[in-house]
C-alpha cells in the first residue's frame, strides 16, 4: 500500500497525459457553420474564427502561426490567413483539407 501511495502522482500524471493526448489526436475536430470556422474537443467549441475576418486560405506555411493542429501530417494543414489578430495565421488540419477547402470556397472565402 506505501509504494502505492508514492507512485500515485506518478499514475495520476500518465493519466492525465494519456487524456491530453487523446483529447488532441482523437478528439479534436474542425467545423464550418454559417458565420465561424470552430476548433472543437470532445463537442465543446474552444475557438473560433469568423468568417468575415479571413483574408484567404490556403495549403501554406508561415513563421509565426496559431496551431490548432492534431497531425504530422503537413498534407492535411491549412493556413487561415485573418485580417485581425496577433497571429494573423492559424493552422488547422481537418481530416479531409481539399473537402474543407471546398466547403470554405463556397462559403465565398478566397482559396489559394
Amino acid at each position: 500500500m506505501d509504494t502505492l501511495l508514492r507512485l500515485l502522482p506518478l499514475l495520476i500524471s500518465l493519466g492525465g497525459l494519456a487524456f491530453l493526448f487523446h483529447a488532441i489526436f482523437k478528439g479534436m475536430t474542425f467545423t464550418i457553420d454559417e458565420g465561424h470556422v470552430r476548433v472543437r474537443f470532445y463537442g465543446w467549441t474552444v475557438r473560433k474564427i469568423a468568417l468575415n475576418d479571413i483574408e484567404w486560405v490556403g495549403r501554406d506555411w508561415a513563421f509565426w502561426n496559431e496551431h490548432w493542429t492534431n497531425t504530422l501530417n503537413p498534407r492535411r494543414m491549412i493556413l487561415l490567413r485573418r485580417r485581425s489578430g496577433v497571429f494573423k495565421n492559424f493552422v488547422i488540419s481537418p481530416p479531409s483539407a481539399e473537402s474543407f477547402l471546398k466547403d470554405l470556397a463556397d462559403r465565398g472565402v478566397s482559396v489559394r
